[in-house]
């Protein structure tokens, strides 16, 4: 009777023990599925920002190739950029526009962008645009290489500074 209470001892000590076990593995494996999931949640926040600041480089470039009329840019251009961005997509803003019989209509033909995450949660870019111009059905294409940069203000990117850098 002795050995039957001793064996049933043992067995249900070696059941508690690795309850235990199984109870801490689980817990364990519980923390790291939360740890990954925090990790996945700032990694996300991180990939929307970058994609919104991806969306208003590419707008903005659109904008300003596009076949606005200059005024219609310009317009467009003060809520998208900062007041130095501004001066540096127009730099000749308020001079008046002469009218010309010119017809030019842009076509933008591809956009390639590469970018960096830079100070106070800014961006710069660096993109590669191919645009076909035609002024009087004379088609010329460029490719060009342009550098923004994006600054956060209000919760919002803002065009801060665009460069051509060169053409291509």
């Amino acid at each position: 009777m002795k050995k039957v209470i001793f064996c049933i001892s043992v067995i249900t000590l070696l059941v508690i023990v690795v309850c235990g076990y199984l109870v801490q593995q689980s817990r364990a494996e519980e923390r790291s599925v939360k740890e990954k999931m925090h990790v996945m949640a700032q990694e996300k926040k991180a990939l929307n920002v970058q994609s919104k600041a991806t969306d208003v480089n590419q707008a903005f470039l659109r904008m300003l190739f596009g076949n606005q009329s200059i005024e219609d840019k310009q317009k467009q251009a003060k809520v998208e950029t900062t007041a130095k961005g501004f001066a540096m997509a127009f730099p000749s803003a308020g001079e008046p526009q002469k009218e010309t019989d010119l017809q030019v209509v842009n076509e933008i033909d591809h956009i390639e962008m590469y970018h960096r995450e830079g100070d106070a949660g800014g961006y710069q870019f660096l993109t590669v645009i191919e645009v076909t111009t035609s002024v009087n059905n004379i088609r010329s294409t460029n490719k060009m290489l342009i550098q923004t940069i994006l600054v956060k203000k209000k919760q919002q990117f803002l065009v801060d500074n665009v460069l051509i850098l060169t053409n291509l």
